[in-house]
């Protein structure tokens, strides 16, 4: 139930225009300061896991880890494993609802 309120957050985000995806795209977003909170699906390479949590720790940007395909489904688009929130709003709800869902 918590998951599926996290999908839809996380398509809303993505519709709104919040949520940038890609691993370029958010290691951008990171170093610029417009990410305010990063997302990692749990399928992703340790690489690029690697990269992403060694930014938001430099830089100072809370990251989250979602469960394996949760993160591909809500943003309607397949293989992603590595997003952005861009919104102060979305990011503080989304990781709200992170500690409300299923563990990992």
């Amino acid at each position: 139930m918590a998951n599926d309120r996290l999908r839809g957050m996380l398509g809303l985000c993505q519709r709104a225009g919040g949520l940038q995806s890609g691993a370029d795209q958010v290691v951008h977003a990171i170093r610029s300061g417009a990410c305010r909170l990063a997302l990692i699906d749990g399928d992703a390479a340790a690489n690029t896991v690697k990269k992403i949590t060694d930014s938001c720790i430099y830089y100072h940007v809370p990251y989250q880890l979602l469960p394996p395909g949760l993160l591909a489904e809500a943003s309607g688009k397949d293989g992603r494993m590595i997003a952005a929130v861009t919104s102060e709003g979305f990011a503080r709800r989304l990781e709200t609802l992170i500690q409300e869902s299923d563990p990992i």
